[in-house]
Formats: C-alpha cells, structure tokens, sequence
C-alpha cells in the first residue's frame, strides 16, 4: 500500500510539472487515463482467459485509427472549404 502511494504521489508531482510547461497535454493526460481504465478494465476479462476472445477485439485498433483519420479529414475539408470562402469574399 505504501508503494503504491509513492507512486501516486510521484505522478502527481510529474503531472503539476507537464501542467507548468504545457497545459495541453496536462488535459489530455487528465482525459487519456481514465479513459484507459476504463477500457482496460472492460478487455480485461478477455485477455486473462475469464471470457472466449471475442472476433472484434484483435482488429479494434485498425478501426480506430482508420475512424480518427476519417474524422481528421473531415474536419479538414471543412474548415479548409470555410476559408477557401472567406478567401474570395475578400
């Protein structure tokens, strides 16, 4: 127990110093680990042999990247059509 609270408190000392020097990535820390537990602990059972691997588990990561670049590129094209717009207007 007392292991784990050193560890606790040594990566909040490291999180206050990445707030200090770049508070973007402090957020993002701040969102990315419980998300993380959050889906570690829902393929965890998988993983240990308690439930039958399932078909959608090993390609997941495929599918992710592939909707994060679809979304990215969307948002591109968008914003990119907006200024071409506001670029003739002026």
């Amino acid at each position: 127990m007392l292991l784990w609270l050193i560890a606790l408190v040594v990566m909040l000392v490291l999180w206050g110093l990445v707030w200090q020097r770049n508070p973007r990535m402090a957020f993002g820390i701040l969102l990315g680990l419980p998300l993380a537990w959050i889906v570690s602990r829902l393929t965890a059972p998988y993983f240990t042999g308690q439930k039958p691997f399932p078909v959608w588990l090993p390609p997941t990561p495929f599918a992710t990247v592939a909707v994060t670049l679809f979304v990215f590129g969307a948002v591109v094209w968008i914003r990119g059509t907006r200024a071409e717009r506001k670029s003739r207007r002026d």
